[in-house]
Order: C-alpha cells, then structure tokens, then sequence
C-alpha cells in the first residue's frame, strides 16, 4: 500500500494533463490494479496477471479503457492513462527485489532488470516526506497562480 501511495503522490511532482487529469492519476495506479490485484483473490495466479504490470499490459488496458468513452474523448482517456501509467511503471524500474518481478519486454521476453535503487517497502518511510512536499507543492503552486491571475487582471484594467 505505501508504495501505490508513493506513486500517486510522485504524480503531483511533475506536469500533468491540463484536461481530464482525473485519468492521469487512475493511470498511475492502473499497473497495479492490473498485476496486483487480482492475486488478493486468487494467490496462484500470478502468471497469468504479470503481464498486466508491463508495458504492453498497460498499454493494451489503456487502449481498451479507452473506448468506454466518446470518440472525440479517447484519444485523451488513453494518453492521460498511459502517461499515468508511465510514470509508475518507470518509479517500479528503481526498485529492487529479490525475484523477478517486472517483465518489460513481455510477450517477447519473461527476462527482467532493474535498477535496484531501493526496495519497495522503503517507500513507507518516505510517505510523510512526500505527503509534506505534495502540500507545500500546492501551496506554492496556488501562491504562484494567484498572483499570475492578479498580474492578468492588472494588466486587462489598464487596457
């Protein structure tokens, strides 16, 4: 759980989709939901779901989860999930773990690498941390938005 939560949190650090961001977050936990989930249910069936927490996994579901929207939307539904999903699957790249764990070249390859920067229950540590700097984030961001909009108004009064 605290690493979902990190990579939902790692989300707010960087420029996401001005439209339908919404999408953008579901796509961050999307690999998970996809590889990790179903084995609360069924603890065996880890072969079978693995390839939901790769590339081509993700993909696939992003463009199926694409068309339960209007035409004129799907092309956003499925960049703003891809671009989520993206996100998560490069912070599961850092990990390190003692057995395979992540397929990146599935259905061309069952081999794995990583780069083994941290292991994944870490991310309990820094959950505080990050929860601490998503707030002052937006904080800052709101700070910095509303004197843009002040300066915006200004300038339309002068005119």
């Amino acid at each position: 759980m605290p690493d979902l939560l990190t990579h939902v949190l790692a989300g707010h650090f960087i420029t996401r989709p001005k439209s339908y961001r919404e999408l953008f977050f579901i796509g961050l936990v999307l690999p998970d939901v996809l590889g990790r989930f179903p084995m609360l249910f069924y603890k065996n069936s880890y072969w079978a779901i693995a390839p939901g927490h790769t590339p081509a996994g993700v993909l696939l579901a992003s463009y199926l989860v694409s068309f339960l929207f209007e035409p004129a939307l799907r092309r956003t539904v499925f960049k703003n999930l891809l671009l989520g999903a993206s996100v998560h699957l490069f912070l599961d790249l850092l990990q390190r773990h003692v057995s395979p764990a992540y397929y990146w070249f599935f259905p061309f390859s069952w081999k794995t690498f990583e780069i083994p920067l941290f292991w994944p229950d870490h991310s309990i540590y820094a959950v505080p941390f990050i929860v601490l700097a998503v707030g002052l984030l937006h904080l800052l961001r709101r700070r910095l938005g509303r004197g843009r909009r002040l300066r915006m108004a200004q300038s339309e009064n002068q005119h």
